[in-house]
């Protein structure tokens, strides 16, 4: 499978996922233009894209998804409350809703959707599994790691997982107390402190790719979330690729392949629970 971070952080989200000629979108922060310009530069084409997929309806992860879908002609999957949460007309946009906590089938790629704890309307967490069974899971924006989250997102070979700020930078920075208190709480986004203990959880014999995604830029660095992650791994044990998501560029091209053949299960149809606007 190969996975692109197109953008990561509140200037814009969007994660390229592709495998057996199957290619998604995770996330339209961006615009058409930028989205494409980004594809290119990993080497892709967004006319090959064949569906949005959107982990909530915050401006910073939805932007660019209704100009994208009707440009390209590509449906966006999201659930019912991220929908009713959003701009999207969908009289004039091609949606698919899903049901979280489901799983259904885009192409060759099965995505496993799981609810999240922000503040949000329904968001999600995903794991995308390819057709030999490569599983890779993004979750973003979250306010605490809960136990069915930490379940959903285990035994993935390779983890995009947020990693947002550093307390101190955050509790000495300039936002306001208002918006400091919200990026605290249980549904705002995790500190560097509380991604790492994720992962520690996290991390199994599966594990070979961490990409640690939508860094504060006012209240964290690039600098402290590798050093931290560098420590986690030495203090494990741990050897795998570690990188940190880029938010103004793409970060590069990562490909990841399962250890070994697991035969995939194919998602129930009558779990899905979709609907085609």
């Amino acid at each position: 499978m190969i996975i692109a971070p197109l953008g990561s952080g509140s200037a814009g989200n969007s994660y390229y996922f592709e495998s057996d000629g199957t290619s998604i979108l995770v996330d339209a922060g961006l615009g058409p233009r930028e989205t494409r310009k980004r594809l290119e530069k990993v080497g892709r084409d967004i006319e090959q894209v064949r569906a949005i997929v959107i982990t909530h309806e915050h401006y910073d992860h939805i932007r660019g998804a209704a100009r994208l879908a009707a440009k390209y002609g590509m449906p966006i999957y999201l659930t019912r409350g991220t929908l009713e949460a959003s701009s999207i007309d969908r009289a004039e946009t091609n949606v698919v809703v899903f049901e979280n906590n489901t799983t259904f089938a885009i192409g060759e790629l099965n995505v496993h959707s799981k609810r999240t704890i922000h503040d949000a309307a329904d968001p999600a967490c995903f794991v995308i599994e390819a057709r030999d069974g490569t599983r890779v899971g993004l979750a973003s924006d979250l306010g605490f790691v809960d136990d069915t989250v930490l379940n959903h997102l285990r035994g993935c070979d390779g983890l995009f997982f947020e990693s947002n700020h550093d307390l101190d930078m955050l509790r000495l920075g300039s936002y306001p107390w208002s918006l400091k208190r919200r990026i605290m709480s249980r549904f705002g986004h995790l500190s560097n402190d509380d991604s790492m203990f994720a992962v520690q959880r996290m991390i199994g014999a599966e594990l070979k790719t961490l990409c640690l995604i939508h860094l504060s830029q006012k209240n964290n660095t690039e600098s402290i979330v590798r050093d931290m992650a560098a420590k986690l791994l030495a203090r494990t044990g741990v050897q795998l690729e570690l990188s940190i998501a880029k938010q103004f560029e793409p970060t590069g091209v990562f490909e990841i392949a399962r250890r070994r053949s697991v035969p995939r299960v194919a998602p129930v149809a009558r779990h899905a629970q979709m609907a085609l606007f």
